[in-house]
């Protein structure tokens, strides 16, 4: 037998669990369901989002039954007097999470909530918002949809590089006898292998900071380290400082470890220090993180002066430092960097300074290392120890290798990148001439200002254009940093020029709405 709902077009029929239709559907109309979302019109923060949870909080209370038949997208965005494209993002989200789906000639419809809900235990927030195409939230509901649905994305998301000549010949080259000196020892060593720990040493002292290799530990990553630092120093409800925008990984560790972060904003020179002396006032924060070489994502460098005021500040409110300069390698242009902040802080300081071989050689050798004050670094080891009793000897043994030919791979990465970089820049100037950024020195990303708007709702339709951008709230502490995506140069040219043709025709399309009082009267 087939039901009316007053206010509704079409009759109700039985659904499936999954949200297939097994006889004529209901059809939600535009007018209706504006009704039941015009609340979250009043709400703060992104209006797609807003939208996208009103829409679940209908769907759990029974207000659009499963199987139901939402309005195209330009229906409900007349009913509601918003943009098409943050409609479009509201869908999309949705989508990703499971609670609608689409097919061609078919619609969108709502499918069951229990495949929504999100797995109990998963902590990497920020990071998970990276790989938007490898962990489902591309949907590939039929052929020839859209680019994501063709497989044919162009990812201009992920900072990492692709293993240069030199890296790949180092990294096949190795042989069995050179790896049965290794398969000689039991291969538990936590604090690392010893040439490496020279080698990482070496580094440390060229850029003006005494090491020995009794200060190093080697990590699975710098990852890793930031997370042993952590470890070492916060409790539940701990305030830590942190550079806004920066590393997402960073911020998942901080949230995982219970700690209570506080936006640190940068400019042109880094980290503001003059925001950074009233924070330290307020918040007196046991763990401050920053990014001094190249930081990720504006490319800054943070200036000398700031670095001293850093280790200055730091000593007077024993607030311990995390400088992470897993990008200081990748320097594109010419020039002198200042000295590390552990080398210019007052002495007794407590300044740990990570690296990682994943920036200029390869990620997947997934080699870190943590450099720690003397009364720091026992403490260090013992927690390594307990994390997991070692990196990978092997990929510490290839890790000595390349950084033997660091001189090397830098040139290569010059020779590939800079072109890249260059043009990347040359073409957000000419074809998105509004859009505002600085041209990095080092690092793999531009940090683009939009001159209005909202950067995940922009980011949200740049996918269903096919291209992967990542929005600044993914890389803030706060969900700041609305107006900004980062996007990064590591690609092909090819697929660089292809990318931004295709951001240029999601930013035609994208009309952000940015009176929200007006929407509110034509509801």
């Amino acid at each position: 037998m087939l039901r009316y709902h007053p206010d509704r077009t079409g009759p109700t029929a039985p659904t499936t669990d999954f949200g297939l239709l097994l006889d004529e559907p209901i059809r939600e109309s535009g007018p209706h369901l504006a009704q039941l979302l015009a609340s979250a019109l009043q709400e703060d923060g992104p209006l797609y989002r807003s939208l996208a949870d009103a829409l679940k909080r209908a769907i759990d209370r029974g207000e659009i039954p499963l199987g139901t038949v939402l309005p195209p997208e330009r229906t409900l965005a007349r009913s509601l007097s918003v943009s098409r494209a943050t409609v479009v993002a509201a869908y999309d989200r949705l989508k990703a999470e499971g609670w609608l789906q689409s097919r061609r000639g078919s619609g969108t419809w709502v499918r069951s909530p229990q495949a929504a809900s999100s797995p109990e235990g998963v902590d990497a927030v920020a990071t998970a918002r990276l790989f938007l195409s490898d962990d489902g939230l591309v949907q590939r509901s039929g052929p020839g949809e859209s680019p994501e649905d063709r497989g044919d994305l162009i990812d201009l998301s992920v900072a990492a590089v692709t293993g240069s000549p030199t890296v790949e010949r180092l990294l096949s080259g190795a042989t069995l006898e050179q790896i049965r000196t290794l398969t000689a020892h039991h291969g538990y060593l936590p604090q690392g292998l010893r040439a490496l720990r020279d080698a990482v040493s070496g580094r440390f002292e060229a850029m003006g900071l005494p090491t020995g290799p009794e200060h190093v530990v080697i990590t699975t990553g710098a990852h890793q380290a930031i997370s042993l630092v952590a470890r070492q120093t916060l409790r539940q409800g701990d305030p830590v400082i942190v550079e806004t925008p920066t590393f997402p990984g960073a911020l998942d560790v901080f949230r995982r470890f219970g700690a209570r972060t506080f936006p640190l904003p940068v400019d042109a020179d880094g980290a503001r220090t003059d925001v950074l002396e009233e924070l330290m006032q307020r918040a007196e924060p046991k763990l401050l993180y920053v990014s001094p070489h190249f930081h990720n994502p504006t490319g800054a460098v943070l200036s000398e002066e700031r670095r001293v005021r850093i280790g200055e500040l730091a000593a007077a409110h024993g607030t311990v430092v995390l400088e992470d300069l897993a990008m200081a390698d990748v320097a594109l242009d010419e020039q002198e960097l200042p000295a590390p902040i552990a080398a210019l802080a007052p002495e007794g300081t407590a300044v740990h300074t990570i690296g990682s071989t994943a920036k200029l050689f390869w990620a997947g050798l997934r080699v870190g290392w943590i450099r720690s004050p003397d009364d720091w670094a026992a403490r260090m080891l013992a927690t390594k120890t307990v994390a997991d009793l070692g990196t990978p000897l092997v990929s510490q043994f290839l890790a000595v290798s390349l950084l033997e030919h660091a001189e090397e791979v830098l040139a290569e990465r010059r020779a590939q990148l800079v072109p890249r970089r260059d043009l990347l820049c040359k073409l957000i100037s000419t074809l998105l001439p509004e859009w505002s950024f600085t041209c990095p020195t080092g690092g793999l990303s531009l940090w683009l200002t939009l001159p209005h708007g909202n950067a995940d709702e922009l980011a949200e339709v740049a996918l269903r254009h096919g291209v992967v951008v990542v929005p600044g709230p993914a890389l803030s502490v706060d969900d700041g940093n609305r107006r900004c995506l980062r996007v990064v140069f590591t690609a092909r040219e090819a697929d660089l020029r292809e990318g931004v043709r295709r951001l240029v025709a999601a930013w035609m399309a994208y009309g952000p709405t940015t009176e929200r009082s007006a929407a509110r009267l034509l509801v």
